[in-house]
C-alpha cells in the first residue's frame, strides 16, 4: 500500500505546484500611454467577467498601481488563458477613485483594453474583452481626458 500512496503523493504535490500552475499562465504586458501629466499613479484592473467592470477593484482578478513616466506606463502580470477586459485608471490625486464632477464626468483618465470610444458611461466588459491565451500578449492602450 505505502509503495502506491508515496509515488500518488509526489503527483499531487507536482500538480498542485506554483511552478506546475506558472505552466498554465501567459505573460501580459500593457502599456499605458496619453498622460496628460505624471502626477499619481496609473491604476489596473483586469476583470474575466462583467461582474464589477470596470470600477469595482473587489471583483477584479488582478488590481496593480505603478508609476507614470513621461507619458506611459507599463504593466506585466501572468494569468490563466482566457478572456479579460482590462480597465485603467489616471489616478492623479492617488485617492484609489475615479474623481467627476458633480454630474457624473471623469475629471480624470481613463482607458479600457480594445481602446473603445468614449460614450455616455462606462464601457461594456464585451467591448473591452480580449483574449488572452498567446504565450506574450501584448496591448496598448491609450487614455481619454473628458
Amino acid at each position: 500500500m505505502a509503495k502506491i500512496v508515496l509515488p500518488v503523493f509526489l503527483i499531487c504535490l507536482v500538480v498542485a505546484s506554483p511552478e506546475a500552475l506558472a505552466s498554465d499562465s501567459v505573460n501580459v504586458y500593457v502599456a499605458v500611454e496619453g498622460f496628460k501629466s505624471g502626477d499619481g499613479l496609473c491604476r489596473l484592473l483586469l476583470f474575466e467577467s462583467t461582474e464589477g467592470f470596470p470600477d469595482s477593484p473587489g471583483e477584479a482578478v488582478t488590481r496593480l498601481s505603478g508609476k507614470i513616466h513621461g507619458q506611459r506606463a507599463v504593466f506585466r502580470f501572468r494569468v490563466r488563458p482566457g478572456r479579460y477586459a482590462i480597465a485603467i485608471l489616471h489616478d492623479e490625486n492617488s485617492n484609489e477613485e475615479m474623481d467627476q464632477t458633480w454630474y457624473g464626468r471623469p475629471t480624470e483618465g481613463f482607458g479600457a483594453s480594445n481602446n473603445p470610444k468614449p460614450g455616455f458611461g462606462p464601457p461594456e466588459f464585451e467591448e473591452s474583452a480580449v483574449n488572452l491565451d498567446a504565450p506574450n500578449n501584448h496591448l496598448t492602450i491609450t487614455l481619454n481626458y473628458l
